[in-house]
């Protein structure tokens, strides 16, 4: 098979250390600086949530695997990555609300999305112009090119696209799919049933997993190339 285009959503912390060529150690002082967060693997919830019904267990992945662990559970993990570690809490959740029993869990199983390594590689190195070049080939986003690609979308589609950017010139670039409907008068229910046409929308648009969409894009702020 040739020509697979398959999204990569999440690299464990031994992948990151060789794509950025460090020790692990400098991973673990990222995480304690809180310049990076680490979310588990999907996988390593199976177990915790096998009992779920089947209708709701790949909603109750989505929502574990999307919330960001919290600090003090990814420094235990460093340290003692030989041994699994109970966890109570995921960011703002109590995990006893959502499982009958804390997750089990260790270092093997943090993952962080690859929206965050690009991110934060755009930050801290200085990019190169064709790779962060966005440049706009008509005024209602449905033709432009980002990092040496061109896309084209369909009139709706497009219209989410410039609802998502005038979020990050707002500097909220989270927006929740059904206001976005909402705003652009959309007849869909879901934004992925209006990208369902186009295979690359999600090299553009990143979803949190819990309603949420932004534009794969650098954070304002950040010195993004725009072209017109």
């Amino acid at each position: 098979m040739t020509g697979l285009d398959i999204p990569i959503e999440f690299m464990n912390i031994e992948e990151l250390a060789r794509r950025w060529k460090c020790t692990l150690s400098t991973i673990e002082s990222l995480a304690e600086t809180d310049k990076l967060k680490f979310c588990l693997r999907p996988a390593a919830l199976e177990v915790a949530l096998a009992r779920i019904p089947l209708e709701r267990y790949s909603i109750m992945v989505r929502r574990l695997a999307s919330m960001y662990i919290d600090h003090r559970y990814v420094y235990l993990m460093f340290k003692d990555r030989e041994h699994k570690i109970e966890i109570a809490r995921i960011g703002n959740y109590d995990v006893k609300e959502i499982l009958k029993d804390p997750l089990r869990v260790d270092f093997f199983d943090l993952v962080i999305p690859i929206s965050q390594v690009e991110e934060f590689e755009f930050i801290y190195t200085k990019p190169d112009q064709k790779n962060y070049e966005f440049k706009l080939l008509s005024d209602d986003f449905s033709c432009f090119i980002w990092r040496g690609r061109e896309y084209k979308f369909g009139t709706t589609q497009a219209k989410v696209i410039q609802r998502l950017w005038q979020a990050r010139e707002d500097g909220k670039p989270w927006v929740y799919g059904k206001h976005i409907l909402n705003d652009i008068a959309a007849s869909s229910d879901r934004i992925s049933n209006i990208f369902s046409r186009n295979k690359y929308w999600r090299n553009i648009i990143k979803s949190d997993g819990a309603g949420k969409y932004k534009l794969n894009l650098p954070p304002k702020g950040t010195p993004l190339l725009v072209c017109n």
